[in-house]
């Protein structure tokens, strides 16, 4: 099963086994939410009452609106200065680069082609998409004969625009999952425990009774932006006077591991990825129980 949003570092692969480490509470607390897939696993496992969602990026909001079906029909394809203007934030999460909200999914190289290959999928009625197929046939015939080298062979050219063709219908199937994931979410009950904030996570309050879960940027890979100050994070993890289970995959200072599991990742040039997922937690805590 799928949980949450479409989402960069999206723990929806491993957020049964997250909640399975977790204890049983009458709230949880997930303090960097992300596309919500702990969220979602935790609303699904009986285990709570209460789930206060939080991301100071706001993404706790549009996982609500998809549950209450707000994304049925969407089919908004932006172009770059469309991207840059918009205030949809669903729009931001699906178009961006690795769903960072603020870099635009496509090279202008690439734009004249995505866009309408994007919009001809999209497009709610049979005439908007004849209109955006031929766009898109002019688009790719204009980049055949303007970015691809005169100088190769017709059999190459052949084969570079069939190379075009199938990244234009992956990319189009990554979208559509995405929309799907929005989609998919609608209907889904117990929703009257959860609380959405949009904050800093020192700033949530945290219940005497949560289990509190932290999935902060990852250090040491390119899975965080922002500037995110992993020092005073640290920091903070060794001040407060509850327990906090964090997902990293390397331990925060004065944290120990409680669980780990493998994750295979993305395929590469050397075959699968793979990773161990690490839960971590306080060694004061861990210590006195």
């Amino acid at each position: 099963m799928k949980y949450g949003l479409p989402y960069k570092g999206s723990k929806s692969a491993i957020a049964e086994w997250v909640i399975s480490v977790l204890p049983s509470a009458h709230t949880f607390i997930d303090l960097f939410a992300g596309g919500c897939a702990v969220t979602h696993a935790a609303l699904l496992s009986g285990k709570y009452e209460r789930f206060i969602c939080n991301d100071i990026s706001g993404t706790p909001y549009i996982f609500r609106e998809a549950i209450n079906g707000d994304f049925n029909g969407y089919a908004t394809v932006p172009d770059r200065e469309g991207f840059f203007v918009s205030d949809d934030v669903a729009l931001k999460l699906l178009y961006s680069f690795g769903n960072d909200q603020s870099s635009y999914l496509w090279g202008g190289q690439y734009e004249m082609l995505k866009v309408p290959a994007e919009r001809m999928i999209t497009a709610p009625s049979m005439h908007e998409r004849r209109n955006y197929y031929r766009s898109f046939m002019r688009s790719l015939s204009q980049y055949v004969h303007e970015v691809i080298d005169d100088k190769i062979g017709e059999l190459e050219r052949a084969h570079e625009l069939q190379g075009l063709e199938r990244l234009e219908r992956l990319q189009g199937l990554e979208r559509l999952q995405g929309l799907e994931g929005l989609e998919r979410l609608q209907g889904l009950e117990g929703l009257e425990g959860l609380e959405l904030m949009v904050s800093d996570y020192r700033n949530v309050n945290i219940p005497c009774d949560a289990v509190v879960y932290a999935d902060p940027p990852y250090r040491n890979t390119g899975e965080h932006y922002g500037g995110f100050d992993f020092d005073a994070f640290d920091e903070w993890l060794n001040v407060v006077n509850y327990p906090v289970y964090v997902s990293e995959y390397d331990a925060p200072k004065g944290c120990v591991c409680i669980a780990e599991r493998i994750r295979h990742g993305h395929m590469s040039a050397f075959g699968s990825e793979k990773r161990i997922e690490k839960i971590f937690v306080q060694e004061w805590y861990a210590r006195r129980n």
